[in-house]
């Protein structure tokens, strides 16, 4: 049985969802917004009722990982690039799979299991094994 209210969409596509989660996380890392802040631009911006922490679940799912992965290599906009976007999703993802001092994660993305319990630098590493002998990393 459907539920009894209509699903709420956005008016972004995932590509609009994933730039724009990126931009709060950055601007919010840059110390240009506050948490509270960039979720009241998230929650205008998208059009839902997005926090930091569905920013932080979104840009670490397969949804944006795609959005971003499907940027031209030349994007840019606000002074960022393709690449400071999909940095965000990679400090996104591990964010999900290691805050949390109990060791449960915040989100069950496949990119966030990747990172869990590791730092950046060891997932790097591993990424860069892992793409000379096989597909590579999934960012």
């Amino acid at each position: 049985m459907r539920g009894l209210f209509s699903k709420k969409k956005s008016r972004l596509s995932p590509q609009g969802k994933a730039i724009a989660a990126a931009h709060a996380l950055l601007d919010t890392m840059e110390g240009r917004l506050d948490d509270k802040a960039a979720g009241r631009w998230l929650r205008d911006e998208v059009g839902l009722q997005w926090s930091m922490l569905t920013c932080l679940q979104y840009l670490s799912g397969k949804e944006a990982l795609g959005a971003l992965k499907a940027l031209p290599n030349d994007w840019s906009e606000r002074g960022r690039t393709k690449q400071h976007l999909q940095a965000a999703s990679i400090l996104a993802a591990h964010a999900v799979a290691n805050v949390r001092q109990d060791g449960r994660m915040l989100c069950a993305s496949d990119f966030a299991h990747e990172l869990r319990g590791k730092t950046v630098e060891q997932w790097l590493a591993e990424a860069s094994n892992g793409a000379a002998s096989s597909a590579g990393p999934s960012v």
